[in-house]
């Protein structure tokens, strides 16, 4: 039987009947005998079968009047309680059912996605980042072998920058993560003794056209597009905490 932290990564797959027959009866078979990876694996499917549903109107473009008055709503917000202080809320979403949680999250993102679509995007993969943390791995990955298992998986490749410890930053593993139209690499780390995502879209994003650093639910974005791809830093804290962070990745993920 699979250990815990091998079927972990291929949970995402398992869900989305991507995984090879191979893969499927020997993940099966480790669900039958682990209830906590069972239950991992009702919540990505519980996390799938909601973001799917919510896709169309995710994608959608509000009205310009909507958009206009939901930046003017947000600015008043921001200006009287600062915009980390107002969204500090989403830490309380954490004891929750891993499936409440996303349920709350969707609807932010849906608020995010009539005013920008750079926006609704970094807040998509702060949910993504929070679903995948809770799925911890404790063990440090072979960055090499797990990008030859993404390409030999997905068809693409991908690069991982590995750990570093000048940053205390520590590889764990690859996930599959489905966000905007297709399969994204999600990279996850230790960072600092916490969480870190880098996500890696195998499509240029329009708007992403310079480099952003965005903060939404307490969780600090930066997004940049390059040859062809777009990259999203994603950790807890300020952006300018990240700052050296994300020179490293920038300079070594692909």
């Amino acid at each position: 039987m699979k250990e815990c932290r091998e079927i972990e990564p291929l949970l995402a797959s398992y869900v989305d009947g991507e995984a090879s027959g191979a893969e499927c009866g020997a993940i099966q078979a480790h669900l039958d005998q682990c209830g906590a990876c069972r239950d991992a694996a009702a919540d990505e499917r519980t996390a799938r079968e909601v973001l799917v549903a919510c896709r169309a109107r995710l994608r959608a473009r509000a009205p310009g009047a909507l958009r206009t008055r939901c930046a003017a709503q947000r600015a008043a917000v921001a200006a009287v309680r600062g915009d980390v202080h107002a969204l500090s809320g989403w830490r309380t979403l954490v004891p929750l059912s891993l499936a409440a949680s996303i349920l709350l999250a969707v609807a932010g993102v849906f608020i995010y996605s009539a005013v920008s679509q750079v926006e609704a995007l970094a807040a998509q993969l702060a949910v993504d980042h929070v679903k995948c943390a809770s799925f911890k791995s404790s063990t440090a990955g072979d960055p090499i072998a797990m990008a030859a298992r993404w390409e030999q998986a997905n068809g693409w490749p991908v690069r991982v920058a590995p750990s570093a410890a000048q940053h205390d930053l520590e590889f764990l593993t690859i996930r599959s993560c489905l966000v905007t139209d297709g399969r994204t690499a999600h990279m996850m780390y230790r960072w600092r003794g916490e969480p870190l995502s880098v996500f890696v879209l195998p499509n240029t994003v329009e708007a992403v056209n310079a480099e952003r650093v965005i903060e939404r639910f307490g969780y600090g974005a930066a997004m940049w597009s390059a040859e062809g791809r777009t990259y999203v830093v994603v950790a807890n804290g300020h952006p300018q905490d990240m700052e050296p962070v994300v020179r490293y990745v920038r300079a070594n993920a692909r």
